[in-house]
């Protein structure tokens, strides 16, 4: 079967998190609303709640309605009033106000250049603690963020003449932060010549949602580059830069460099990404793999024809290549997107880790730390071998499959649907609660946004008799980490030479792998600091629902009793803020 070509997913791609097709509800839940105390009313749940609950619980019933967004769309205000009368109470007038969200909302702080705005953003690094030390023991690494920045939103704040460009994605953007990660003062870091040019890669962008997923070697505070032309502007030279994103500072992914035709694909080394030259060991048509202009490797494998013979391709092919990944405590990730082109029933693609071992690390009050400690140490002896770690979709007959394998404990489940250009992930992380490893294998469609995800926990205790409390307990120690090394990552994609029913098939089956990168787990919590105006007069300035659909009984002196809040998005990447009041009509 044929997958459509590249051009017809053009920009279809992933967002960190999985969201709907049409519409993303974002619940803001410190959002100021006007609580009063009132009695607990029987709602239509018959369950007894304060009416800030019941206002949350009806603004999100209406808004997650699937006509909803295509009311607010087609200007069907009629239709919006019907729908609140059928899911409000009787014992309730209620108002509602859509406004657009760039009216209502601002970003504080941003800087203006002349010649570029400055986006500041915080991002946190993930820390894990480990009782009883009461300190903290495991972090992720220092230099690897994952942001995920809705480009329409932040386009819609700047207003004027900054616009981050969305037509070859974020090739104006830039990122930078003080040399002392301390500093506070970006104006005076730009002055002294104290900032630096932080390496990044865009890994997609959705032109449906407008969300960008975005690859920083920096946590802590940085700021977004955005500057008034076609290119990002260099705060060291203090001239625009040569190329889009700065490259080869900022870059984008071999699947935006096809999607978008965006030929400044880089290879960022802080995520551990397989360049072209790691793969050519690899390349040859008798093991089936080959290079290309605007990818990684082509896979082909063959079933077998009628008389035993392949067409020109084997039928398992398989590559392994050495894992280089520090500082992975707490958790380490593969990253796969590729596209299937051809397939044949029973073609099984695998994304894997060989031979994964956790290795302890220790150090004691005299100062000293053993990186790689060998000793059999409460219970377990390190070394811990895990085994093999596999994720594999297969192509079956009616359904595509996705598996997840941890030692030849095997799961699997159904796709929903054939998912042609998809992103493959494999993650090993640390929960020292339960004293295991989390696995997940997850596959991400990036041309309908569905995914499917398994997950397996790997039980320390039980399986290698490690005592997580006794190994925390261990006198004239000040801190432990576990690490995780696997010594190879895993390629495979295999054929069956005589598939069910004795059919034989005469054709290759034929995967791209675009994009393949190894990272620790990324830092993701960051925030940008935006502020909302939640005042009544301007919601109801901005309001674009018609004044004779706002409310239900149009009483004088309305005053709300409860008050709910979201965001939604429609089709064509617009933000609206809903409002929802409440106020009581029911006596006693």
């Amino acid at each position: 079967m044929n997958a459509p070509p590249v051009s017809h997913v053009r920009g279809q791609v992933r967002i960190i998190e999985a969201i709907a097709t049409t519409i993303i509800v974002l619940i803001l839940a410190a959002l100021l609303p006007i609580i009063f105390n009132s009695p607990t009313t029987t709602l239509r749940s018959q369950v007894q709640t304060n009416t800030e609950w019941y206002a949350y619980d009806v603004l999100l019933t209406a808004i997650n309605n699937p006509q909803f967004t295509y009311y607010v769309q087609h200007n069907n205000w009629s239709a919006i009033r019907s729908l609140l009368n059928t899911i409000v109470g009787p014992q309730y007038d209620w108002y509602i106000a859509v406004v657009p969200y760039r009216k209502v909302v601002s970003i504080v702080s941003v800087m203006n250049y002349g010649n570029y705005v400055l986006i500041p953003l915080s991002i946190i690094p993930k820390v894990y603690y480990a009782p009883p030390l009461g300190m903290p023991i495991f972090m992720t690494s220092m230099s690897v963020s994952m942001l995920s920045l809705n480009v329409y939103t932040i386009n819609s704040i700047l207003g004027g003449k900054y616009s981050i460009n969305i037509t070859m994605p974020l090739s104006n953007v830039a990122f930078i932060q003080c040399k002392n990660l301390f500093s506070t003062n970006i104006t005076q870091c730009i002055k002294s010549g104290n900032v630096r040019m932080i390496n990044w890669w865009l890994e997609s962008f959705d032109p449906r949602t407008g969300v960008a997923v975005v690859w920083l070697n920096a946590t802590g505070n940085v700021y977004m580059l955005v500057s008034n032309g076609s290119i990002p502007y260099n705060v060291l030279s203090n001239s625009y830069c040569q190329y889009p994103y700065c490259y080869p500072i900022g870059g984008v992914s071999n699947i935006m460099y096809s999607s978008f035709n965006a030929p400044y694909n880089n290879e960022p080394q802080f995520i551990n990404y397989y360049t072209q030259q790691a793969l050519s060991q690899c390349y040859s048509s008798s093991n089936g793999m080959y290079g290309g202009s605007n990818y990684l490797v082509m896979i082909k494998t063959s079933g077998g024809t009628a008389s035993g013979q392949s067409l020109n391709a084997p039928t398992t092919v398989s590559c392994t290549l050495p894992v280089s990944v520090n500082d992975n405590v707490g958790g380490i990730n593969a990253y796969l997107i590729g596209q299937l082109l051809t397939s044949i029933p029973g073609t099984s693609f695998t994304l894997g880790f060989s031979n994964v071992e956790v290795e302890l690390g220790v150090c004691f009050v005299n100062g000293t730390c053993i990186n790689d400690y060998t000793g059999s140490v409460a219970g377990a002896s390190f070394p811990i071998s895990i085994g093999n770690v596999n994720a594999a979709e297969t192509y079956g007959n009616t359904h595509e499959y996705l598996s997840l394998s941890v030692n030849g404990n095997t799961d699997i489940t159904s796709l929903p649907s054939y998912y042609y250009v998809y992103l493959l992930t494999l993650s090993l992380s640390l929960d020292l609660a339960k004293c295991g490893i989390d696995v997940n294998a997850s596959i991400y469609d990036l041309v309908t946004m569905s995914s499917v995800s398994l997950s397996y926990f790997y039980n320390l205790t039980s399986n290698d008799g490690l005592n997580c409390t006794q190994l925390m307990s261990l006198p004239n120690i000040t801190s432990i980490s576990l690490t995780m090394i696997p010594s190879n990552i895993l390629l495979q994609q295999s054929t069956p030479q005589n598939p069910n029913n004795d059919v034989y098939y005469v054709y290759n089956a034929t995967t791209i792998v675009y994009d393949l990168w190894v990272s620790p787990t990324p830092t993701t919590s960051y925030y940008i600091p935006i502020t909302i105006s939640y005042n009544f007069e301007s919601i109801d300035k901005y309001n674009v629902v018609p004044q004779q659909y706002r409310e239900r009984f149009f009483l004088s002196g309305f005053a709300p009793t409860a008050s709910a809040y979201a965001i939604i998005q429609l089709p064509n990447g617009t933000y609206y803020l809903v409002y929802l009041g409440l106020m009581s009509v029911a006596s006693g």
